[in-house]
């Protein structure tokens, strides 16, 4: 009635490796195994029943023929298909008559499994697919702890939010299977396990079939029930394997690229300096950032061909990032591609893509919202900016001292940008055009007629103060305007952000939530309504705010 001890501990050896190992010497004769398939077939497995069915029968299929096989479901009550037998259309009849509904009785069809398997069985297995916890059982954890004792179990977990992986570990080794189509996978891993510990019935030769009686000829006929076994499992090794060796070669090269980016990166950020002829025991001292140097300055020449260099330092400067742009977009690159090459050796190459893209699109997305936000505060410092302005010019200082006060008093970045103009001046350069530089910078109008006002003055002469406090004035009121069209506004605004991301997360609820109505919308007339709807969303939100913004000036 026990179990082989040496046939008890290949099946459990291999259901905890995870590559091949030799089983040789540990076979039994599969004439000496019984398994029985426990199927949850309670309500939660409704969209899964159909792909356990067709797992189940791959599964019995895949068994050689002289191996007895049993059939039990589980829901609110046990129900008992058919007792350990090798009659294989009666299995797959039994199996496919399987229906979902009702809750999850996992302990009392352990208990009721193992009271049907042949007395006379040297070697039983029972293999249990549930996607719950036990509810509504008469038998505890402890009563099906104790009837496995000398069975052995191979649990296969269909993994919902109501998995109990501790009580099936309790009971044996757990395959897990994220969705469905997992439980296809977990089914053919259980009997690849045990064909490695199944001895298959030999096949007479031919010239023992010439001679055989009517015995031998009743063996001969089952072998075309053998034969699928033994192509089958080789196949699903041979898919493993294949499988393995992929994300292997994927793990090596993210691995490899990682370390050549963290060098480049390296490289790049390393500071400029020459290295001691004594620390590198040769000659001549060499640059140690030299191939850093050589790529920047290479990324340096494309951005000046295709006219993006200007476009890149003036968008850094004004959004405060003290870096040149080639370096910029070398450091970026490196990171990109180190963060792409991680995703790649973690998960593979789609998931590397992802993150470079990602980091990219942050990065890009970073750098005009700094540079937009820097120029709004400069827009609202710009009337403060004026009055200081006027204020030192009525106090008798000329328009440079009156800008070196900004430059000393207003707030930043005022108080930075007229500090560059002020740089700019001081090296030769005219001050109206580092004035109107500054402007079209920080793609400031109101800044473009005060540079305007002040070429007028230069000119014609008068009252500069007069004019910059008329000017001050002027925009001050434009802001209020702005801000009282923001305040008339911001009921659109707050409407169109709502009309928009509540489709969206009524889309991803009924996702989650209702996946077969999800499902509606993924291919023909669905799929078209909500393209069709996403376009609406779109257009609607461009006009929408086309219409509330456009009121601000």
């Amino acid at each position: 009635m026990k179990c082989r001890l040496r046939v008890l501990t290949a099946i459990v050896a291999a259901a905890v490796a995870v590559v091949p190992f030799d089983v040789a010497g540990a076979q039994v004769p599969a004439d000496d195994v019984e398994v029985i398939l426990a199927i949850d077939a309670s309500g939660s497995m409704l969209r899964a029943i159909d792909a356990a069915k067709a797992a189940a029968n791959e599964f019995v299929a895949s068994m050689p023929a002289e191996v007895r096989i049993g059939v039990e479901t589980f829901a609110d009550i046990v129900t008992v298909l058919t007792p350990p037998t090798t009659d294989r259309p009666l299995l797959a009849a039994q199996i496919d008559s399987i229906e979902a509904g009702g809750d999850t009785a996992l302990y009392d069809v352990v208990v009721t499994a193992t009271q049907h398997f042949t007395p006379t069985a040297e070697n039983k297995v029972l293999v249990l697919l549930s996607d719950g916890k036990d509810e509504g059982s008469l038998a505890t954890l402890e009563d099906a702890i104790t009837a496995v004792q000398g069975v052995h179990v191979e649990a296969i977990s269909l993994t919902t939010a109501e998995t109990d992986l501790e009580s099936l570990t309790a009971l044996g080794p757990v395959t897990s299977a994220e969705d469905a189509a997992g439980v296809s996978a977990a089914f053919a891993r259980v009997a690849s396990l045990l064909a490695e510990v199944i001895e298959p019935i030999a096949v007479p030769s031919s010239t023992d079939r010439a001679t055989t009686s009517a015995p031998a000829t009743t063996v001969v006929a089952a072998t075309p029930s053998v034969a699928p076994t033994a192509t089958s499992v080789p196949a699903a090794a041979v898919t493993t394997s294949t499988e393995a060796s992929n994300a292997s070669v994927w793990l090596w090269l993210g691995a490899v690229g990682l370390f050549c980016g963290l060098f480049v990166l390296t490289l790049l950020l390393w500071p400029h300096e020459r290295v001691s002829k004594a620390r590198l025991g040769i000659d001549t001292p060499r640059n140690v950032s030299e191939i850093g140097t050589r790529a920047v300055s290479a990324i340096e020449e494309a951005l000046e061909r295709h006219g993006k260099r200007a476009d890149l330092g003036n968008a850094l400067a004004v959004a405060d990032i003290s870096i040149k742009p080639a370096e910029f977009v070398a450091v970026v690159g490196v990171i990109a591609v180190v963060a792409g090459l991680a995703g790649l050796a973690l998960v593979g190459p789609l998931m590397g893509l992802l993150v470079a893209a990602s980091i990219l699109v942050a990065v890009r997305f970073y750098v005009r919202r700094t540079k937009a936000k820097r120029q709004e505060a400069f827009a609202e410092q710009l009337p403060d900016v004026l009055q200081l302005v006027t204020t030192a010019l009525r106090s008798g200082y000329g328009i440079t001292q009156a800008l070196e006060s900004v430059s000393e008093d207003a707030e930043q970045p005022a108080r930075g940008e007229f500090a560059r103009v002020l740089v700019e001046v001081r090296l030769g350069r005219d001050l109206s055009d580092a004035l109107r530089s500054l402007a079209q910078r920080m793609e400031n109008i109101d800044l473009e007629w005060v540079v305007s006002a002040i070429d007028i003055n230069r000119e014609t002469g008068g009252n500069l103060s007069e004019v910059l406090q008329r000017v001050s004035e002027t925009i001050r009121e434009r802001a209020r305007l702005a801000r009282q069209a923001r305040t008339l506004t911001a009921e659109g605004r707050l409407s169109t952000r709502i009309l928009v991301a509540f489709p969206l997360v009524m889309l991803l609820w009924q996702w989650r939530a209702n996946p077969d109505n999800f499902d509606l919308l993924t291919h023909g007339g669905g799929l078209v309504c909500l393209i069709i709807a996403g376009i609406l969303m779109v257009i609607g939100s461009v006009w929408v705010h086309k219409i509330v913004n456009s009121v601000a000036y």
